[in-house]
């Protein structure tokens, strides 16, 4: 009983946290939105360059259905601009918070696009927490079966649909 208390302490600690965390929304290439840009890759990297996103920041990769779409790839695919075997791709509109730090390549998957400049890479960063107090470290729960790792999934961020432009 006193482990379950500790646990549900905890995870209202880390809901308080969380939620104090202010998330900022970002349109990627602002005005541009997500399209072949005009200065080439550089267009891009000097857009992300510009801002400090962390840890449940979202960003909103804007255009329209059947013109681009959106591919998450590795860097060694991001570099070569290989977007034959994407990791995650994306038809529409789409919105990502990054729920975990790491570094995220993005390119279209669409003929020629990445290698006229279509492509970002985004690094988040840790996000602070809103204040430095201390939380008590929780003690493990045993495990009742390996079953249980088998359902850790490990997601650094979340989609959330946009709703197309005039509706």
């Amino acid at each position: 009983m006193k482990t379950m208390n500790m646990i549900v302490v905890v995870l209202a600690m880390a809901v308080v946290l969380l939620h104090g965390a202010e998330a900022v929304l970002y349109t990627v290439g602002d005005d541009l939105g997500w399209a072949i840009p005009p200065g080439g890759a550089a267009t891009y990297a000097a857009w992300a360059a510009e801002h400090s996103f962390v840890v449940n920041d979202e960003l909103e990769f804007d255009f329209a259905v059947g013109e681009q779409d959106l591919a998450l790839v590795t860097k060694d695919d991001y570099d070569s601009c290989n977007t034959a075997d994407p990791l995650l791709l994306f038809q529409e509109a789409v919105t990502l918070q990054f729920i975990a730090s790491d570094t995220f390549y993005f390119t279209s998957t669409l003929a020629g696009h990445c290698t006229k400049g279509q492509k970002i890479a985004i690094y988040i960063g840790a996000a602070l927490p809103p204040s430095p107090s201390p939380v008590p470290s929780p003690t493990p729960c045993p495990s009742s079966s390996s079953a249980d790792d088998a359902l850790t999934v490990t997601a650094k961020f979340v989609s959330h649909k946009i709703m197309a432009k005039g509706n």
